[in-house]
């Protein structure tokens, strides 16, 4: 049985970690943010490394260093962040592997389809955004 949407333990942290420093202004180090989010700073640190070679987060070197989101980081999607981490994010349509109900009378069909639609309205919205909730 396929899961809906496979997103790895480093996707979510970059993810956490994008919208950790969308909501600060200035540098963040990644011992902080390994704090502050409750995950192994090796981890953080091979993520933050991931998300400056896709360009959305920018690294200052030195004593008051750290990292913050890259200008195109900023203007990043949901996605932007999965994909770099991730690659491209595949949702599926169906719990079986071999697609047997083709979504007629499927007891998970028309569920499937809904959060599809849901979690792709949530994968084109902007990192921004998400650091503006209440």
């Amino acid at each position: 049985m396929q899961t809906i949407l496979k997103l790895s333990e480093a996707a979510a942290i970059a993810l956490h970690a994008a919208d950790y420093m969308a909501q600060r202004p200035g540098l963040s180090s990644a011992q902080e943010m390994a704090q502050g989010l409750g995950v192994s700073y090796n981890h953080l640190s091979k993520v933050l490394q991931q998300l400056t070679k896709a360009g959305l987060v920018s690294p200052v070197r030195g004593p008051k260093g750290g990292f913050a989101l890259s200008p195109a980081g900023k203007k990043a999607t949901v996605r932007a962040y999965i994909t770099a981490i991730d690659g491209t994010p595949a949702l599926h349509d169906c719990l079986m592997k071999s697609k047997v109900c083709r979504h007629k009378n499927c007891l998970f069909g028309r569920f499937l389809h809904e959060t599809n639609k849901r979690f792709e309205a949530v994968l084109d919205g902007k990192i921004s955004e998400f650091s503006k909730r209440k």
